[in-house]
C-alpha cells in the first residue's frame, strides 16, 4: 500500500480514516508472521496467531466495548464446540422469546449469525 508523506486536508474525516489505516497496516507489518493455512499469512498478535483481517476487529473491540451489566460473553476455544456453545446459549437466553420450536432463528439461521464473534461486530466503519 503507498501512503503519501502528506496529506491535502480537504476532508478532515478521510485524512483521520487514512492515517488511521496506515497506523493499523505499520502494525500488522512490525509483527511476526509465519505462512498461514486460511490466509496467506498469520501474525503473532497478542499472544495468538491471526489472520490481519482480525487485528482491525480485535483493536476496535478494545478501543470502544463498553459492557453492560447483563451482557453475555461466550468465550471457547476454536474447535471445541463454538457453534454447539453459541445455539445453546441464543436458546437459552432466547427461550421465553421463542417457547416453541415452531418459527424458531435456530432452524433456518446459523449460530454464528445470531451470536457473533465480538471482532466481527467491531469490525468495519459500523462500530
Amino acid at each position: 500500500v503507498n501512503y503519501p508523506s502528506h496529506s491535502i486536508s480537504a476532508a478532515p474525516m478521510a485524512s483521520t480514516e487514512g492515517h488511521q489505516e496506515y497506523e493499523e497496516e505499520k502494525q500488522i507489518q512490525s509483527l511476526p508472521k509465519e505462512r498461514g493455512w486460511a490466509s496467506r499469512y498469520l501474525y503473532l498478535f497478542q499472544g495468538f496467531w491471526c489472520p490481519s483481517t482480525h487485528i482491525q476487529g480485535v483493536n476496535s473491540f478494545q478501543n470502544h466495548f463498553q459492557a453492560k451489566h447483563n451482557d453475555v460473553i461466550v468465550a471457547s476455544f476454536p474447535k471445541s464446540g463454538t457453534t454447539w456453545l453459541k445455539a445453546l446459549t441464543f436458546a437459552i437466553l432466547n427461550r421465553h422469546r421463542f417457547p416453541s420450536l415452531e418459527n424458531h432463528p435456530l432452524l433456518t439461521s446459523n449460530s454464528h449469525d445470531l451470536v457473533p464473534f465480538l471482532h466481527f461486530i467491531f469490525h468495519g466503519d459500523d462500530i
